[in-house]
């Protein structure tokens, strides 16, 4: 990925980074809002997921996106198509989904409660299918079924705040679905995408893999390399739910050490534009809304971070913008490009999760096709 710089641009003692490649992220629900916040934070490609209408076939629903709502976008959009009634996919679906321009499909492990949960037989067969069709399945790894019981456990016994929430869903939850999927693509000899890893465990499972042959793409995501569990404990807990929740502080150092140490791929937001606002009885912690805005901070906060732990400029490069579009078959415009300047020190005030957030740098410029547009 080249970068062309603008003549005339004073750079001196900023860096000059590709546009950020966003691989992850929920903005349909006001894609010109998302967007816009994309282009202020840097990011000038947003890999967006469709939202199925009940009933709505896969392709339908990426169509629909494609032709109503990416146009309205302020950056570069190219859509995932999420698979929210895994009955509707089959090979005939993929080959018309690869027609329509799609690169990729993503299935849920979790939320029975929408019906989304994706069995083995449906990973196995669309890893197989969609492989042959040159197309990567991205996985969202939890045992459903684990949730379930664990959440009947903890209203039984009266729990029903944010702590009971993200103790539902602990890191074996998430590290026991990683390893199936990882199974299930390593039998239908097919690559994978595994979406928001946040434990240690999941990114020694990522290794694991690879070094039998596999070929693995591993994301992360910035709420997971800046917050940790312990905002369960506060008094505004119910800010921070998001599904896998936040992790240890242990965790949180692992998910860096795979930044630095190439383990981990690409770092999406996972911006949802409207929070998942769950349907159940009032008391039960399943009803808390959750899902966090990030797209905007998702370059500020990784590149800030980043730079205090000691990684490379050249590597977050790589996980915010180079990684993200080699997975999906993305070539950038060399006129892509963001002007970062390391010194400023500010705090974000935005009312999301990252609100008071201390950063260090700001961006100065963004250019899309050469172009000014943050």
């Amino acid at each position: 990925m080249t970068m062309r710089i603008p003549e005339g641009l004073d750079t001196r003692g900023c860096v000059v980074l590709p546009g950020g490649v966003d691989p992850h992220a929920h903005p349909l629900a006001d894609i010109a809002a998302a967007t816009t916040a994309a282009a202020r934070g840097g990011t000038t490609t947003v890999l967006a997921f469709t939202a199925p209408r009940p009933g709505e076939a896969p392709t339908a629903a990426f169509e629909r996106a494609r032709d109503e709502l990416v146009p309205q976008a302020a950056v570069d959009v190219r859509l995932h198509p999420a698979i929210w009634e895994p009955d509707r996919l089959d090979v005939a679906e993929l080959e018309r989904l690869r027609t329509a321009g799609a690169r990729s499909v993503k299935l849920f492990t979790a939320f029975p409660e929408l019906g989304m949960v994706a069995d083995d037989r449906k990973l196995y067969e669309t890893l197989r299918d969609a492989s042959r069709l040159g197309m990567l399945v991205m996985a969202h790894c939890e045992v459903t079924g684990a949730i379930d019981a664990l959440v009947d456990e903890s209203l039984a016994a009266g729990r029903t705040d944010a702590r009971a929430f993200a103790d539902t869903r602990p890191p074996l939850v998430e590290e026991a679905q990683v390893a199936r999927v990882l199974d299930l693509a390593r039998l239908a000899d097919a690559p994978v995408y595994l979406v928001h890893l946040s434990t240690a465990g999941s990114l020694d499972l990522v290794r694991a893999a690879r070094r039998r042959g596999q070929t693995v793409w591993a994301e992360a995501c910035t709420h997971y390399l800046v917050l940790d569990e312990s905002r369960y404990d506060g008094p505004d807990a119910e800010r921070f739910l998001v599904a896998p929740p936040l992790r240890s502080r242990a965790d949180v150092d692992a998910l860096w050490e795979g930044v630095a140490d190439g383990t981990i791929d690409t770092v999406g937001s996972d911006h949802a534009e409207s929070q998942y606002k769950p349907d159940f009885p009032p008391g039960d912690f399943r009803s808390l809304p959750y899902g966090y805005r990030g797209i905007e901070v998702r370059l500020p906060v990784v590149l800030s971070e980043g730079a205090r732990r000691g990684v490379r400029y050249e590597r977050l490069a790589d996980v915010l913008a180079r990684n993200p579009a080699r997975a999906f078959g993305i070539e950038p415009d060399d006129g892509d490009v963001v002007v970062w300047d390391p010194e400023p020190e500010w705090t974000i005030r935005d009312g999301s999760a990252f609100d008071g957030l201390a950063v260090t740098g700001r961006i100065r410029h963004v250019f899309r096709r050469r172009v000014g547009i943050g």
